[in-house]
């Protein structure tokens, strides 16, 4: 995976100027016991994290058998496996991305979008958005022939190529993300906790540019600016238009065995959780460490990740 050396510059130009009170008071909380704190948990927690490694893949394959054995025999091809390489390209294909502009307004989603239907593609390129580094999701799949498919057979290719690859992947309800982007604007940096054998280790994490971050906590105190991320989800917003559909795709360093796919799992997870569906009280917690840092506590902070 190409890194960057300054993919947590947004972060330093965020905490420049800050007071104790601001972030570094947070940051100091949760650190002050990193990399590993001790402790109870939650006796399923680590468990837990196992069970969800490949919950992003569903089993559609059955379901849509036939009806993808005719699409592979209208396509030339004989097999459904032969199909979902035809769909998808290679993904170690340079990129010839040209230099990308600032990150533009995401569009709304259309009422037709809502309902899945089968459409022509209106692409509202997410290439704008991302660094020149980073492949179009055009470079990845074969965009022409998703034309006649919906929300659920496109996540189902999607997840199914990324299953046998060292990355996770998820198909995203456009809804879903717009609410994470509308949260992320006020709450950009966060802390996540993750299970390890001793307690837990602490990551930092920092959204920018429809890119979400991870780095061990440790690695930015150190390295701030410089820290090497770990994990990298990338998020394609080329389908929210047409299909109300957003693809993510994580990397993780090749360089690095920090975390593997199920630890990069559960930490996408835990950001999905405290940014969108986890309630109220998760919330509070990041807008604590955005906004109010006086009231963040990491002990909270464990306990509630333990709620999956």
């Amino acid at each position: 995976m190409f890194r960057p050396a300054t993919v947590f510059a947004r972060s330093r130009q965020l905490l420049a100027g800050c007071t104790d009170t601001k972030f570094s008071k947070a940051i100091r909380e949760a650190s002050h016991v990193s990399p590993l704190t001790m402790g109870k948990l939650h006796p399923l927690w680590t468990a837990q994290v196992g069970a969800k490694r490949m919950s992003h893949v569903p089993n559609y394959e059955e379901k849509y058998r036939e009806k993808l054995l005719e699409k592979a025999k209208a396509e030339g091809v004989s097999t459904i496996e032969e199909l979902k390489h035809k769909v998808i390209k290679d993904r170690d294909e340079p990129s010839n991305m040209p230099e990308s502009e600032s990150t533009k307004a995401m569009p709304k989603i259309s009422s037709s979008a809502k309902k899945a239907e089968k459409k022509p593609l209106r692409r509202a390129k997410s290439d704008g958005s991302l660094p020149p580094n980073v492949k179009t999701l055009d470079q990845i799949m074969r965009l022409d022939l998703l034309e006649s498919k919906d929300a659920e057979e496109i996540g189902h290719i999607w997840n199914q190529y990324h299953a046998t690859k060292d990355t996770i992947s998820a198909a995203i309800p456009g809804e879903t993300y717009q609410r994470l982007l509308e949260v992320a604007r006020k709450n950009p940096l966060f802390v996540l906790p993750l299970p390890r054998n001793q307690g837990v280790e602490f990551f930092f994490l920092q959204l920018d540019h429809h890119q979400v971050h991870f780095t061990s906590l440790i690695e930015y105190k150190t390295n701030t600016v410089n820290a090497r991320p770990y994990l990298t989800l990338t998020h394609y917003t080329d389908l929210i238009e047409s299909k109300g559909l957003v693809l993510m795709r994580g990397e993780l360093d090749s360089e690095s065995n920090l975390i593997d796919t199920q630890n990069a799992q559960y930490l996408a997870l835990q950001m999905q959780q405290f940014y969108v569906t986890g309630g109220p009280e998760k919330r509070a917690v990041l807008e604590n460490f955005n906004q109010r840092p006086e009231l963040f506590n990491y002990e909270e902070l464990i306990e509630l990740a333990q709620k999956l």
